[in-house]
């Protein structure tokens, strides 16, 4: 039976002092200092800015080339319960030596990993969730760690024993009225526990379900003691609500609009503004069911964490065709532009740009082209931040001339709408002021709307119809982007699309993995692989890093393969792990869940042990280790110098 699985690497260190045996309490001076934590990762992108840099240096360039496989840890799959396929995409969290992760089934999980050799359960806490998509991440605060799930629940655990807290049903309440949002709501971002200038102990999370399953979304506040509702604002306005002037049909599409909040936003305390993007509007590809600007889909959206008000936005394509949303995660950094010192909120965007704004009140800074082709628009305006090409005094935008428009052929357009980037995290680098991203590259052959959605059909909580897209030429790439200029100063390619995400750290190095199972670091001036190591299952979760007493370990999830864009190749270019369900016809996008799902932990060993359901065997391995899973109960690998 399929499983999931976690791995972890770490690198020759000195054990100095024995670390307590529960971890202290999550404050808020704690997450807002995390970056000078190194040895934790307190929360799912490890700060507040979301740089996913840990300053760990004990790993680097000089010996990367011992890295070797630590350990690696079942976390369960369809084999332990799990009902459906799934993809992880989850980051786990590390307090002082205690590794939290939740899988696809938000099923969390409680690890002692100080020993450094193998990572001893705790406790494991399972929703019994029948319905999931993925699970980005956990949270912690106080003495409680917070799980999100498929089904709408917001729920709390006692951090130390994994007992139930509370749990509080998210969704939002259907209006009578105009019979919206959807009951089919849930989340697949990770929570992030916050405490505001007002004093108020939130839990934010925003609504995964807009896009794909005719509804609005919104972003809620949930009381961190007692998982009360505090505020929720939608991201598409009603009627007498301000942007929903922006929706010119006349049956109401913005009760469906979508603008689902996909990922985990920023956070700042000083301006007590948190900042997160939004998806795109349903239907995805037929603007003309929805003439307008579609507010606020595609957009970075400002939220007082106070009052929930949205403070300002900054709407990247008006009415897009191409399902060009911007969910990846929202950096803040301080940097300095034309000579000036900005405090600003940047993004990699799937249309092909990277955005930077003032993060104060929203203002336009620039727009970069990071995609190496982009037809859809002509460029972006300097001044305004909108495409050249867009004209105000349109209700259906046509770019140029490239999008889905009725009664059209379709065209080839450039990105791919499959992810440059989607979800997938970026890091940021403060030392070098570089930000670097993983995603697909390429162009998508064209879209076409082959039936109208009927307009006087009530489209509430069903899918999208009657709409074809052409096949995608992509391939993957790494890119590096000096903050300071927008321009690309280094970039290397894959053969196949990258959806892991992006670790980097203080010893000069990138980490992500591959959809081969391949998990590769990356030299950070001049992105060549400098290490790789096959983890036999394809990995779309991004690496992270903790250290204890003084030895740093790489960690990452890996397994899953539902919706695997480039599956098939994927499959081809893999060579451990043979798939025991075979692809059926047209399973391009949803393949079979034969594929384990692992979370492993990696040492800079001489040696490992292969260790199996009830025997031990070592084997020296320099470059590759095989392994076989047991059909229930833990497995691991265990380095030895």
């Amino acid at each position: 039976m399929p499983r999931k699985l976690l791995a972890v690497l770490s690198s020759v260190g000195i054990s100095a002092i024995a670390l307590p045996a529960f971890g202290a309490d999550i404050t808020m001076e704690r997450l807002i200092n995390a970056p000078k934590d190194p040895q934790n990762w307190l929360m799912v992108h490890r700060d507040y800015d979301n740089s996913r840099h840990s300053p760990l240096s004990e790993i680097n360039r000089g010996n990367i080339k011992d890295l070797k496989l630590k350990f690696m840890i079942s976390i369960g799959g369809r084999a332990t319960g799990g009902t459906q396929r799934g993809k992880e995409e989850g980051t786990p969290l590390v307090e002082d030596g205690f590794m939290y992760v939740a899988d696809t089934w938000s099923r969390v999980m409680k690890f002692d990993v100080r020993g450094g050799t193998d990572a001893i359960p705790l406790w494991r806490y399972d929703p019994k969730i029948t319905r999931a998509r993925t699970v980005r991440g956990i949270a912690m605060f106080g003495n409680k760690v917070f799980v999100l799930t498929y089904d709408a629940r917001v729920i709390a655990l006692d951090k130390e024993t994994g007992q139930l807290a509370w749990e509080v049903n998210g969704a939002a309440p259907t209006d009578p009225v105009h019979n919206t949002p959807s009951k089919v709501q849930g989340f697949s971002g990770a929570p992030l526990a916050i405490k505001t200038r007002g004093g108020k102990e939130l839990l934010l999370v925003g609504e995964s379900t807009g896009g794909s399953m005719g509804t609005r979304s919104w972003l809620g506040a949930f009381d961190i003691n007692t998982g009360a509702l505090v505020w929720r604002t939608f991201t598409i306005p009603a009627p007498g609500e301000p942007g929903h002037e922006t929706w010119k049909d006349k049956h109401n599409a913005w009760r469906i609009g979508g603008a689902s909040i996909w990922q985990t936003g920023s956070f700042d305390p000083a301006t007590n503004l948190y900042y997160v993007g939004t998806g795109d509007a349903f239907p995805t590809f037929d603007p003309e069911f929805r003439p307008g600007d579609n507010l606020y889909t595609a957009s970075t959206l400002a939220f007082d964490v106070d009052t929930g008000k949205i403070q300002w936005y900054f709407q990247e394509t008006p009415n897009e065709h191409w399902d060009f949303d911007t969910p990846s995660p929202k950096m803040l950094y301080e940097t300095t532009i034309n000579g000036e010192t900005r405090k600003v909120v940047a993004n990699f965007s799937r249309n092909g740009f990277f955005y930077t704004l003032d993060r104060a009140n929203g203002q336009f800074i620039r727009a970069d082209q990071f995609q190496e082709k982009v037809t859809w628009t002509k460029g972006i305006d300097p001044k305004t931040g909108k495409p050249v090409d867009y004209d105000p005094a349109k209700d259906v935008q046509t770019y140029a001339g490239l999008g889905a428009l009725r009664n059209k052929r379709g065209q080839e357009s450039c990105p791919a709408w499959s992810g440059a980037p989607t979800f997938f995290p970026p890091t940021f680098d403060a030392k070098r002021q570089i930000a670097f991203v993983a995603a697909a590259e390429g162009c998508t052959q064209g879209y076409v709307i082959s039936k109208p959605m009927d307009e006087e059909k009530d489209w509430v909580g069903t899918r999208m119809c009657c709409q074809e897209v052409g096949r995608q030429n992509v391939h993957g790439a790494l890119w590096a982007v000096d903050v300071r200029t927008g321009k690309v100063v280094t970039k290397t390619t894959f053969p196949i699309a990258n959806e892991s995400g992006m670790l980097s750290t203080g010893g000069d190095l990138l980490f992500t993995g591959h959809h081969t199972g391949r998990f590769g670091a990356y030299d950070a001036d001049t992105l060549q692989e400098v290490w790789s190591f096959n983890l036999g299952t394809p990995i779309t979760a991004p690496a992270m890093s903790y250290s204890v007493n003084g030895k740093q370990y790489i960690a990452i999830v890996a397994g899953g393969e539902a919706n695997l864009r480039g599956f098939r190749a994927a499959r081809r270019a893999a060579t451990p792990h043979p798939d025991p369900l075979p692809l059926g016809e047209g399973e391009e996008s949803h393949a079979g869940a034969g594929i384990p799902t692992i979370l492993r932990t990696m040492s800079m060993a001489r040696r490992i042990s292969v260790i199996e359901a009830s025997s031990v065997r070592k084997a020296a391995c320099e470059e590759s280790v095989t392994f076989s899973m047991p059909a229930s109960g833990w497995s691991g690998l265990s380095g030895s110098a």
